[in-house]
């Protein structure tokens, strides 16, 4: 199931088990881990890159991951 997100909306990392281990260690590197609240700064069309910002920081992340990150 796909959620859908909006602009400035505000979500929380649930799960980082799904990933694939490279990028589950890039993100934790970065300071993502299951309960970081992440604010969805730009989406771009037709499943492109979504912009997230997180404790001061923003980095652009595929929206299959941000799916799969804030997956229940």
């Amino acid at each position: 199931m796909e959620i859908q997100v909006s602009v400035n909306e505000q979500l929380t990392v649930h799960c980082m088990d799904h990933l694939e281990k490279r990028i589950s260690r890039q993100l934790h590197r970065l300071g993502i881990e299951p309960g970081t609240v992440l604010t969805v700064v730009r989406r771009y069309p037709f499943h492109g890159p979504v912009i997230i910002e997180f404790d001061g920081q923003r980095i652009g992340v595929r929206d299959a991951v941000l799916q799969t990150l804030t997956r229940r």
